[in-house]
């Protein structure tokens, strides 16, 4: 998040500079989780369910790949995120 940026602000912003994708809807908050970052930081990750206006083409900013994933498929995430998502 940024300064003063308001929590439901924040995936809107991060997907559209992370992925170019435009998010239409913030529908859901799956959850939170603090990890051990690289830099030794202990950053939260907020997870949150979203409807973007198009799916594509999806240009990468800061990861190495990305998938669609219904429920019952999810790809290689961390261990975090999958207890998240699976409940």
């Amino acid at each position: 998040m940024e300064p003063g940026e308001r929590l439901v602000d924040a995936p809107c912003r991060e997907v559209l500079e992370e992925t170019e994708l435009a998010v239409t809807q913030v529908t859901g908050h799956a959850g939170s989780f603090d990890y051990a970052s690289r830099s030794g930081r202990t950053p939260r990750q907020f997870t949150f369910a979203i409807t973007v206006r198009a799916t594509g083409p999806i240009i990468l900013i800061e990861h190495d790949d990305a998938a669609w994933a219904g429920p019952g498929y999810l790809p290689a995430v961390s261990d975090e995120t999958r207890v998240l998502l699976t409940g």
